[in-house]
């Protein structure tokens, strides 16, 4: 990579200049940062190495250490043509063509491997993302935490990272709110065999009239913090379809069992076809009650209290997670003897260590930051690097139609669903494209009528309508009878105008953009490549014609590398939306 050839020819001018007697050096670890100058006149690449170097060398002025540093770069190295220092000692250097040309042959002969390596192999990481609650439909704020985890799972794939996607099933047997939606389930269950239904506010809804009832029978109460959305009402109608009237006189405990069961199922089953719509598949669901049932809940505690960090104190068992940087202790067994939800979060991450992962990574929504550092403190009493556990929190997204917010979703409940509301209206394609176009530290807004738009203005049509005519371009040459030439037969250095230029800078920025997005969390970084790519793509067109037309002639080997550009350009632009999960078409 240029990035790594500039970095050692650095490190090898400050080794030589120390060596010379220039300076000391107290430090040789030093990083060597490369970035690419927002102004194209500042260079190819630009270094701050000299303003990191005043500490080892004990120079205070970093535009000193530049220039010495400069004074030892070797001057007939075939990468650099000149180099110059500016600002406070920044380190530009501008390359010879010849680099951007090499980049071509790079991409075609890696192909849908160009951009990934294999530095992070034998990291093994497990992504928990979504998990939401089992009593209602994933919505569209689930669904900006699964474009991140499922894109930061494909970046980490990219590196060489051995990557599990799991959906944490919170179902754990004591949990008040499965209580509540399967008692919402029961109550709409026998509106269906015809019972009336009153509402704690004072409301009534008739009987549903079935072969068992006529609509008259005796009022059944919705529970006072039940769940109102339509889907509750969907499911009681499966039900009826499935077991009839079964349950309707049958004593409270098997009802209330069959219940439970029976809409974590329905649930489940909705939750996981909202997602595989949206092109998310998970490699594990994990069931919170398995780890009671297994006994890991009791055996975390156990493991707590041998590593001496827990107590008695009123009755409960407490955990000294403020001895673990936290800012209260918090209960793990309660006065009635009940686990809390640390210890079955305990008992949940210590299960992922022992199935063998080394870097945990957790996606939650913003409103839990207050369970972050709890849940630190009980992955290092537990005798783990609470470094190895990386808890990311994700800001709001919020629908707008027609320039108003929209406030509820099609199915009457207070939650805008991700498949009803937005997937089968704008598309899997431009709904992860728009979730994944900021940083999940700040708030996001999908316009919906925009998504539709074949137009510029939309970012997900203005990136897929550029791979596609990039692979008309293609066609076309194909059709009339050109040969496309493999990037390694072309004459590339034909490729001399500065908007051809710019395109090859773009392409080999791609491998560092993808590293640098895994690193950082940052996928909305390959958003905003595509978008500039696409950009770039489209200045190329005017300015530089790839097939000749009846009124202008093109040397074949202009038009031979100018296809070799457009190759690498389509090559890598599939490439970036493969790894966001968005399909890249060759025709629109």
């Amino acid at each position: 990579m240029i990035t790594d050839d500039l970095a050692t020819l650095v490190r090898n001018a400050v080794f030589a200049a120390r060596d010379a007697g220039e300076f000391t050096l107290s430090d040789e670890d030093f990083a060597v940062p490369l970035v690419t100058p927002r102004q194209r006149d500042h260079g190819d690449f630009s270094s701050t190495v000299a303003l990191s170097l005043k500490k080892a060398t004990g120079i205070n002025d970093s535009r000193v250490i530049a220039g010495i540093v400069l004074r030892y770069l070797p001057i007939d190295n075939p990468l650099i043509a000149r180099t110059d220092l500016a600002g406070p000692g920044f380190i530009n250097f501008y390359l010879k063509p010849d680099w951007l040309h090499a980049v071509l042959p790079r991409i075609e002969t890696e192909d849908v491997c160009f951009g990934t390596t294999q530095d992070r192999l034998g990291e093994r990481v497990l992504i928990e993302f979504v998990s939401a609650n089992p009593t209602g439909p994933i919505s569209v704020v689930n669904g900006r935490a699964a474009a991140l985890g499922d894109v930061l799972g494909n970046l980490l794939a990219a590196q060489g990272c051995e990557v599990g996607r799991e959906f944490y099933v919170n179902d754990a047997l004591n949990s008040t709110q499965m209580e509540i939606f399967a008692e919402s389930v029961i109550a709409r269950y026998m509106q269906q065999l015809g019972h009336p239904l009153n509402f704690a506010d004072g409301r009534t809804e008739p009987g549903t009239p079935q072969a068992s009832g006529d609509g008259t029978q005796s009022p059944v109460e919705f529970p006072e913090k039940g769940y109102p959305g339509d889907y509750v009402r969907e499911i009681a109608v499966r039900i009826v379809a499935e077991v009839g009237a079964r349950y309707a006189e049958a004593e409270a405990a098997e009802r209330n069992a069959f219940f439970r069961d029976a809409t974590l199922r329905y649930m489940i089953e909705s939750q996981r076809t909202a997602l595989e719509a949206f092109g998310l598949h998970y490699d594990t669901w994990f069931f919170e009650s398995s780890l009671y049932q297994s006994g890991s809940v009791d055996g975390t505690i156990a493991k707590l209290k041998e590593r001496g960090y827990t107590y008695e104190k009123e009755g409960a068992l407490w955990l000294r997670s403020t001895e673990l940087g936290d800012d209260k202790d918090r209960v793990l067994i309660r006065s009635n003897e009940k686990a809390t939800y640390i210890a079955a979060d305990a008992a949940y991450h210590d299960n992922k260590f022992q199935r063998g992962f080394t870097r945990l990574i957790n996606i939650w929504g913003a409103d839990h930051h207050g369970y972050v550092g709890r849940l630190k403190a009980g992955v290092a009493a537990l005798g783990y690097d609470p470094k190895s556990l990386q808890i990311v929190l994700t800001q709001m997204v919020s629908l707008v139609r027609d320039g108003e917010a929209v406030i509820g979703g099609k199915r009457k409940g207070n939650v805008i669903e991700l498949k009803e509301d937005l997937i089968d209206e704008i598309g899997k394609d431009a709904a992860r494209f728009y979730f994944l176009l900021n940083s999940y530290e700040t708030p996001a807004t999908v316009d919906v009528e925009l998504a539709k738009k074949q137009s510029n203005d939309n970012p997900v049509y203005y990136v897929q309508y550029a791979h596609a005519r990039l692979s008309n371009i293609l066609r076309t040459a194909e059709s009339r009878g050109l040969t496309i030439l493999p990037a390694g037969q072309v004459a590339l250095s034909c490729l001399m105008h500065p908007s051809e230029l710019d395109v090859l800078r773009k392409l080999t920025d791609y491998p560092n953009e993808v590293t640098t997005s895994a690193e950082d969390f940052a996928p909305h970084r390959l958003t905003r490549f595509a978008m500039d790519l696409a950009s770039l793509m489209n200045v190329f067109y005017e300015n530089c014609r790839v097939l000749p037309g009846t009124d202008e002639s093109i040397s074949p080997e202009v038009t031979a590398a100018r296809l070799a550009l457009v190759n690498g350009a389509r090559i890598v632009l599939r490439n970036l939306l493969t790894l966001l999960g968005v399909s890249a078409p060759d025709k629109m």
